[in-house]
């Protein structure tokens, strides 16, 4: 292999790479500019400005129908108005019951000795839960006692008590009320 000669008074130097370089600068450069630009453009428009005082004349237009809503007599119901609002809330209060957590609970206090015939949510007690009334079959006196006190000493029910106890040939109808409170059920499940 030949050895090359350069002949030229300065060697050949890659400039390529610098004009690279500076040109890349170049163009980042001209980019956050154009970004800088857009930015003080929505600041001195005031759209951000326009917006919070949109929001602010809202918030005092909903404090203003609040205070005359508060100013005003409370309603005066007929009883016929009132029973028919009670009745309505009866029925919501049936179909927001929490059945999982109470079919969970009742699943872990039931013995096999006990067939259930008819749950029945009754409404809420006092703040302290919703009262259920409970029917069912036990193969003995003693079982369906024991479903009685298993329900009253479980964390999730109370006030377990026996309504009615009527034995059979082969089993024992019993009917229950106990009081159940949801939020002690969704507590564990709150926690995993």
């Amino acid at each position: 292999m030949m050895a090359s000669t350069n002949l030229a008074k300065r060697p050949f130097r890659n400039e390529r790479l610098p004009w690279l370089l500076a040109g890349i600068l170049a163009f980042s450069g001209i980019v956050v500019s154009i970004v800088h630009a857009r930015l003080i453009n929505q600041l001195v428009s005031g759209a951000e400005a326009r917006t919070v005082l949109a929001v602010r004349a809202d918030e005092a237009r909903i404090a203003a129908l609040e205070s005359d809503i508060s100013r005003e007599p409370p309603l005066k119901l007929e009883s016929a108005e009132l029973a028919r609002f009670r009745a309505y809330k009866e029925l919501v209060d049936l179909r927001v019951f929490p059945w999982r957590p109470f079919l969970a609970e009742l699943e872990s206090v039931l013995s096999a000795d006990v067939r259930l015939t008819r749950i029945s949510p009754a409404g809420p007690k006092g703040g302290q839960g919703m009262l259920i009334e409970i029917s069912g079959e036990s193969r003995s006196k003693d079982a369906a006692f024991s479903v009685a006190e298993a329900l009253d000493a479980s964390p999730v029910f109370s006030n377990a008590v026996l309504k009615s106890l009527s034995e059979k040939e082969t089993e024992t109808e019993f009917t229950l009320e106990v009081v159940f409170d949801p939020r002690v059920a969704q507590r564990p499940q709150e926690k995993s």
